[in-house]
């Protein structure tokens, strides 16, 4: 008989995951805000028509989950005033699908991997961000959770604005706040600032784009395997290029995003 992984094994893997996966603090427990669930392509093909609404039941189990942790009125020490033990690291929930490019996983087997909060811009030069990681194996089902050592700074000012649709039509915002960002589809070991929602011709990480602290003019980088255009023309690979203040790209001919300089 042929295993199959469906929308209810998902929705208890993300919470499976997300009860595993908490960074205890001194009055609080942070718990992952970020879900990015693989899936076998054969799982992925059946079950694309239905995640909008997978994604809202996980939204609203982790929601009860959450509340139901708290309910337990756990304290972290004696003494202390006692606080929720259990709080969402973001304001929401994001959880995101995708194809095990990589073909790690089995028809029926899932691959969690969740975060804290979005990471933080890569500092470009001095490698990557150290990241803590770890596999969980219950009842067939795999999770993988990534911690990351650093939470968002405080609010910074706004310098460039970048918006595109995702897979389902929505129009997804981001503002950069920080002078170096990559874009891409991210996953596994592949981490973006601005992580986009789209097909599989879209990279992990597709492009950088940075500001020059002096001249305050911005330029982008195409790292990806499909390509990226800016204003119709398209890019040389690992190049910086300067950009307009205001101009369309479109990566892999496939995600039409917009950007403005700020």
């Amino acid at each position: 008989m042929e295993t199959k992984a469906s929308g209810k094994d998902i929705i208890v893997a993300v919470l499976d995951n997300m009860r595993q996966s908490g960074e205890p603090l001194l009055y609080r427990t942070l718990v992952p805000s970020y879900f990015d669930v693989y899936l076998h392509r054969s799982d992925y093909e059946r079950l694309s028509g239905i995640f909008s609404m997978i994604r809202d039941e996980c939204v609203k189990a982790l929601d009860q989950e959450l509340a139901a942790l708290n309910r337990k009125g756990l304290t972290v020490l004696s003494g202390l005033a006692s606080k929720p033990p259990y709080v969402n690291a973001e304001k929401n929930w994001s959880v995101k699908f995708h194809i095990d490019e990589d073909n790690e996983l089995a028809p029926g087997e899932i691959l969690i991997d969740s975060r804290l909060v979005l990471p933080a811009a890569i500092e470009y030069g001095v490698g990557t961000r150290t990241q803590r990681s770890e596999t969980l194996r219950s009842d067939g089902e795999t999770g993988k959770f990534s911690k990351s050592q650093e939470l968002k700074e405080e609010k910074q000012a706004v310098l460039a604005r970048l918006s595109y649709k995702d897979s389902e039509g929505n129009v997804c915002g981001y503002e950069m706040t920080a002078p170096e960002i990559s874009v891409g589809r991210g996953g596994r070991n592949e981490f973006c600032d601005l992580e986009l929602d789209g097909p599989a011709d879209i990279s992990r990480r597709h492009f950088y784009l940075r500001q020059d602290p002096q001249t305050g003019e911005f330029f982008i980088q195409d790292v990806s395997r499909f390509g990226t255009s800016v204003g119709g023309t398209k890019l040389p690979p690992k190049e910086w290029v300067r950009l307009p203040s205001k101009t369309t790209l479109v990566l892999a001919d496939a995600v039409t995003m917009e950007f403005e300089q700020l």
